[in-house]
């Protein structure tokens, strides 16, 4: 097992309401079109996922499994709810 093996996800709805808020409807149909990526409609299929160079915003997209909408650079992180998972199949 790597290190690059592990990641930690953060899926608090609240921190992740609040997150998109800062962000914003406008940058995120941005990310979105950039990445030719559906604009997403769920909050709980929203997550957090940070490995050892940066974080990113994700999403469980129902028919295309789970996409990175954008990295998270910018953004004021939370400091609690951080789940360490280690990833299939790398």
């Amino acid at each position: 097992m790597h290190i690059s093996d592990i990641v930690y996800r953060n899926t608090d709805k609240f921190v992740i309401e609040k997150l998109l808020q800062e962000i914003g409807r406008h940058t995120l149909a941005k990310e979105c079109e950039l990445k030719r990526l559906p604009f997403p409609k769920r909050i709980r299929l929203f997550y957090l996922e940070s490995n050892d160079d940066c974080t990113f915003l994700k999403y469980r997209y129902p028919r295309m499994g789970e996409r990175a909408i954008m990295k998270l650079d910018r953004y004021g992180l939370p400091e609690g709810g951080w789940v360490r998972v280690k990833l299939q199949g790398r």
